[in-house]
């Protein structure tokens, strides 16, 4: 008895259904048609009429690459999602993820000067420090969801340090809750009424209102925070103008925040079903922290596509791209690519040369934030699972509807009540 696959991805349906559907369609493309065509999504950012292009997809692991790294042929600058944005509302919140040749080695040359090796020692320390803070305010509670009290929280707190917000302050709030809607903007939970670009722009607007007013006094008191080493950091002798350091917090609400929660939620759900690789994960973490959490941004690919437009007529696969054309590459597709990883749905701490895509597939725009985003995974798996040594799932996990970030919106577990002591 065969059964048909449902091959629409531009249908809104589609991303309707669990990934384990939906990763079955991508199963089927990289084996029958890995250079397809699909008509534009039913997108309610830019709703399409009947000039809109489509989009070919790209969901073998070594197309995806090939394209991420060949950034004269496939830019970014048309935009970087399966969906379209008004092109003001993108170049005021995408900062260098939408920009190409000079103009993105300007701006992510600027920001990367901020990022010295002291600078990232310290964020990692901070890390260190809120994740264990997390645990000690959790620890004899017993139950509740993992979400809110720890995938949510660490990636949170750590933001609002970015902006030298208290801890528990009205500004760290805002900040999170944010970040998370941002990129939600198909999700009832998070659009709360409001059309897509509405949810979008709003969210966007109270992130850069607080970074704009943090920007404003780091200038003139720089601090140990990122605000201030972004503001006051030089490249060639230039510094970000205001719209820009806008743009380029509005980026970091997305990248630093909301998709590490969501990595973090994906994390305890992989190690929930899989207790054997938790067990070897306890039996010696520092050696297995780092493979621990590659598998775990390859398995669940919280960012789910990226897109790029040719500039040239070209070839892939044998199909024919025009210039003009838009490729979305799918991370979720590649990094189950059986030609890159032997056996890919399985869930294997243990998996040697885990060159997932989690992070893009390299090039100028791989990720800037990648070690970083690592490190918060590390930090709150250790305290976490050496600490709370029963913490188990209770119940199914709520999931967002999203064609970008593979969102986890809350997930109920349950542990021991212990002592918070160290």
């Amino acid at each position: 008895m065969s059964t048909t696959i449902d091959t629409d991805i531009s249908a809104r349906t589609f991303w309707e259904k669990p990934f384990v559907e939906r990763d079955k369609t991508f199963a089927h493309l990289r084996e029958n048609d890995p250079v397809s065509y699909h008509r534009p999504y039913e997108s309610t950012l830019l709703p399409p009429d009947e000039d809109t292009p489509g989009f070919y997809s790209l969901v073998k692991y070594d197309d995806i690459r090939m394209v991420s790294r060949d950034s004269k042929r496939f830019i970014s600058r048309k935009g970087i999602l399966m969906e379209d944005f008004p092109e003001i509302v993108q170049v005021a919140t995408t900062s260098f993820l939408a920009m190409d040749g000079e103009d993105h080695k300007r701006q992510r040359g600027i920001v990367s000067t901020a990022f010295t090796p002291r600078n990232v020692k310290k964020i990692e320390d901070w890390i260190d420090e809120h994740a264990r803070e997390i645990v000690d305010e959790m620890i004899d509670r017993g139950e509740g969801d993992f979400c809110t009290l720890v995938a949510k929280e660490l990636p949170g707190r750590i933001f609002a340090h970015f902006f030298g917000a208290e801890v528990g302050s009205e500004d760290q709030e805002i900040l999170m809750d944010a970040a998370e809607k941002m990129l939600a903007w198909d999700d009832p939970n998070a659009a709360q009424g409001r059309d897509a670009l509405e949810t979008f722009g709003d969210e966007a607007q109270r992130i850069q209102d607080i970074a704009l007013k943090a920007a404003d006094d780091r200038r003139e008191n720089p601090q140990d925070d990122l605000v201030s080493w972004v503001v006051n950091a030089e490249f060639e002798g230039e510094r970000l103008d205001d719209w820009e350091v806008a743009a380029f917090f509005s980026l970091l609400g997305s990248a630093a925040n909301d998709t590490t929660r969501h990595s973090l939620g994906h994390a305890m759900l992989l190690f929930d079903e899989h207790p054997d690789q938790l067990e070897l994960l306890r039996s010696d973490f520092d050696g297995h922290a780092e493979a621990a959490v590659n598998e775990v941004l390859r398995h669940a690919s919280p960012v789910m596509q990226f897109r790029r437009t040719a500039v040239e007529d070209c070839e892939i696969r044998g199909t024919e791209i025009k210039a003009g054309e838009k490729l979305v590459m799918w991370y979720c597709s590649g990094n189950r690519d059986d030609e890159q990883f032997p056996d890919p749905a399985r869930f294997d701490i243990t998996r040697g040369d885990n060159k997932h895509l989690a992070f893009g597939g390299g090039g100028a725009h791989y990720c800037i934030g990648a070690t970083l985003g690592k490190q918060m995974l590390k930090s709150a798996m250790k305290e976490v699972y050496t600490r709370i040594p029963d913490i188990h799932v209770t119940g199914p996990p709520e999931l967002q509807l999203n064609n970008f970030i593979h969102g986890v919106h809350s997930l109920p577990v349950a542990w021991t009540p212990q002592s918070g002591s160290r």
